[in-house]
């Protein structure tokens, strides 16, 4: 667990070799849409997304480098989709990994089953961007094995992302989650 925390402090984004699928309105409901002002994201939703992708990232951990998958939905209503919906689910995260010059932490929930029809266990890292250029929320998985759950030939992969995105279009009106985030956010802000 060590290691999938170290692999996530510094995570430099490409932007080569992703897949992507489309989301219909139909999917998501038009009702559920607001316009934007930015013309390369038209659209935000609000309890959905327009599609997702799988974004493969370039970690380093001292002198050793891999790529790790993480599977982005985008022009979600907030980057921070992927965060409540594990924390309404799973309650509070086990670590917080402040990455350096990040104004906001990646979240970390280890062994958690995510698949009703496995014993898996898995651990999940939620991270989101909210910019100009982009908006989306994300995770990474990987399994008790520290293997890459989003991989091309990951065999839990579609369920993953099936998971994840019927999550993200049931998410709960709660604010404790929230509540519980700003409250860490300002805490580490002023020990700073």
């Amino acid at each position: 667990m060590e290691k999938l925390i170290i692999l996530t402090f510094i995570i430099i984004g490409i932007s080569s070799c992703s897949t992507s699928k489309t989301i219909s309105d139909n999917e998501n409901g038009v009702e559920n849409r607001q316009k934007t002002s930015n013309p390369n994201t038209p659209y935000i939703y609000k309890n959905g997304f327009e599609n997702f992708e799988i974004k493969p990232i370039l970690t380093i951990n001292k002198k050793d480098s891999t790529y790790i998958n993480e599977l982005r939905f985008n022009a979600v209503f907030s980057a921070l989709y992927t965060n409540k919906l594990m924390y309404d689910k799973y309650g509070k995260w086990d670590n917080e990994v402040w990455p350096d010059g990040a104004t906001l932490p990646v979240l970390v929930w280890n062994k958690r089953k995510l698949i009703e029809s496995q014993n898996e266990l898995y651990s999940v890292i939620t991270n989101g961007t909210e910019s100009e250029q982009e908006m989306y929320a994300s995770v990474i998985v990987f399994d008790s094995k520290n293997r890459d759950c989003l991989t091309k030939t990951s065999n839990v992969k579609d369920s993953l992302i099936n998971y994840f995105s019927d999550e993200i279009r049931n998410l709960g009106s709660s604010k404790k989650f929230y509540a519980v985030y700003w409250k860490m956010v300002r805490k580490h802000r002023r020990n700073k």
